[in-house]
C-alpha cells in the first residue's frame, strides 16, 4: 500500500471483482480528512470479524449506526464509573506492575547468566487490569486455563492477516471453502474457547443474587442494563451475546496492544543502551528510590519520548480498522463511491521522511524541544509499566547472540517476536 502510494499518491482506489471498491489511505493529510468525514465512518460487515462474535454483527469495535452508538455510549460510561482512565486505577497497575517485575526476577535468578525469555510474558498483566474491570477479578499467570485462553487469543491473533482480513467475503463462502477461509488467516474456532470462559464468567455473575446497589464491574452493570431493558423491550440490544462480544472486542484488542506495545519498547532499549541509559538518569533524577507513576509524566520528556518513538517505529496497528463509505463522498478530491471499504495506512505515516527525517532511525529526541525539556506533539499514551521496568532493571543484549528482531510476527496485529534478554537489577 505504501509503495502504491508513493507512485499514484495518497489515495488509490482498486477492485476485488467487478464492483466491489476498496480504498488506500496513505498520506496523513488524506488520512485526517477520511477521519474527520462522517461519510466514511462505517464499518464493514466482514466475514473474518463477524466469526468472532457468533456470525452476528455484534460488539463495538465493528459495528456502526445507533446499535454501535449506544453500546459505546454505556461500555465506555460504565467502565469510567469503574475507573478505566482513571488515576483511580493506577494503584491497581502499579500492582500487576510489581507482580511482573517478579516475574522478571525469577526468570533471570534461576539462570546462571541472567537470561530471561520475554515470549508472551507482557500479556498476563495486561488481561488483568482490564479483566478486574470487566469482572472483578485477576487471574494467576500459572493457571491452566488463564494459559489456555492466552493461547487461543495470541492464536487468533497472529494467524489472521491483516490486509486480506479486510476482503469482502461473503460468510456462505468462508463456510464452505477452506482455501478462502486460509487466505485470510480465518480460524473462527479458536474464538469458541473465549467464549465460553466469558459466558461461564457472566453466568458465575448471574448467580451471585446481588442487589442493585452491589454491581462492582462491567458484567454487572450489563446484566443490570440488560435485565431491565427486557422487561421493557423484548427486542433490545443488550443481549448476552452483545456482552460476550463486547468483552471480547475489549479483552482482546486491549491486552494484544498493551503487551505488543510493550515488548517493542523493551527490544529498542535493549538495542540502544545509550538510550536505555538516558531514560534510566531520567527516571532516577525524578522518581527517585520510587516507581514513576503518571503524576511524573510531565517531568519525564525524554521517557515519554522514548515511548512515542517505539509506536512510530513499531506500531502493533499498520492499519485501522476498516472503514465503510456509508454514501457517496469524496476524499482528496477524489470521487469515493457508496459502499466503498477504505485502509487507512498509519504505518505509511509513521514512516513517510516527509514528516519524519531519517524514519527507519530510532530517535526520541525527535519529539523534544531544542533543550529536551518538552515533548513535542505528544499523543494519549498510557506509559503502563515500561517506566518502572526500566527503572528496575538494566536489559542488555545476549553475548555472543543477534541483537532481539524488530521484525514482526504478522496478524491481524503485528506482535513481537519472542526474545530473551540479560536482566539485572539496578542498584
Amino acid at each position: 500500500m505504501k509503495k502504491m502510494g508513493e507512485v499514484y499518491g495518497p489515495v488509490v482506489g482498486t477492485y476485488v471483482g467487478p464492483t466491489q471498491p476498496i480504498i488506500s489511505v496513505c498520506g496523513h493529510e488524506a488520512i485526517k480528512e477520511a477521519m474527520l468525514n462522517d461519510d466514511l465512518s462505517g464499518r464493514p460487515e466482514l466475514a473474518i470479524m463477524m466469526a468472532r462474535t457468533f456470525g452476528e454483527g455484534l460488539g463495538i469495535m465493528f459495528v456502526m449506526g445507533q446499535f454501535w452508538q449506544e453500546q459505546r455510549r454505556f461500555t465506555l460510561r460504565h467502565l469510567r464509573d469503574l475507573g478505566f482512565g482513571k488515576t483511580s486505577i493506577e494503584d491497581q497497575m502499579m500492582g500487576e506492575v510489581g507482580d511482573l517485575i517478579k516475574d522478571i526476577e525469577n526468570k533471570s535468578q534461576s539462570d546462571p547468566k541472567k537470561i530471561a525469555d520475554f515470549k508472551g510474558i507482557f500479556q498476563v498483566s495486561g488481561i488483568n487490569i482490564l479483566w478486574a474491570i470487566i469482572a472483578g477479578e485477576r487471574f494467576q499467570g500459572h493457571d491452566p486455563k488463564f494459559q489456555e485462553l492466552l493461547g487461543a487469543n495470541e492464536l487468533f491473533f497472529r494467524t489472521g492477516k491483516v490486509f486480506q482480513s479486510i476482503f469482502p467475503i461473503p460468510v456462505f463462502l468462508l463456510k464452505r471453502l477452506r482455501f478462502m477461509r486460509k487466505f485470510i488467516g480465518m480460524k473462527g474456532e479458536l474464538m469458541e474457547p473465549i467464549q465460553k470462559f466469558i459466558k461461564k464468567t457472566i453466568e458465575d455473575h448471574r448467580h451471585r443474587n446481588m442487589s442493585d446497589d452491589e454491581a462492582c464491574d462491567f458484567i454487572d452493570v450489563y446484566l443490570k442494563e440488560m435485565n431491565k431493558q427486557k422487561a421493557e423491550n423484548p427486542s433490545t440490544n443488550f443481549t448476552e451475546k452483545q456482552l460476550i462480544s463486547t468483552i471480547i472486542d475489549l479483552f482482546g484488542a486491549g491486552a494484544e496492544s498493551t503487551s505488543g506495545s510493550i515488548g517493542f519498547a523493551l527490544i529498542h532499549l535493549i538495542r540502544d543502551q545509550e538510550v536505555q541509559q538516558k531514560m534510566q538518569m531520567e527516571l532516577d533524577q525524578i522518581s527517585g528510590e520510587f516507581f514513576p507513576t503518571l503524576n511524573h509524566r510531565s517531568s519525564l520528556p525524554y521517557t515519554e519520548a522514548v515511548l512515542m518513538e517505539a509506536q512510530r517505529c513499531s506500531s502493533i496497528a499498520p492499519l485501522t480498522v476498516p472503514h465503510y463509505a456509508v454514501k457517496d463522498t469524496k476524499l482528496q478530491g477524489y470521487a469515493i463511491p457508496k459502499g466503498s471499504l477504505l485502509s487507512l495506512n498509519l504505518y505509511a505515516v509513521f514512516q513517510d521522511s516527509k514528516y519524519w527525517k531519517d524514519p527507519e532511525v530510532f530517535r526520541p529526541e525527535r519529539h523534544l524541544n531544542d533543550d529536551g525539556t518538552k515533548v513535542i506533539k505528544s499523543e494519549h499514551f498510557n506509559p503502563f509499566g515500561i517506566a518502572a521496568l526500566i527503572k528496575k532493571f538494566r536489559f542488555e543484549p545476549v553475548p555472543n547472540e543477534p541483537l532481539p528482531s524488530l521484525d514482526p510476527t504478522n496478524g491481524f496485529t503485528l506482535g513481537y517476536q519472542g526474545f530473551k534478554a540479560v536482566v539485572t537489577p539496578r542498584p
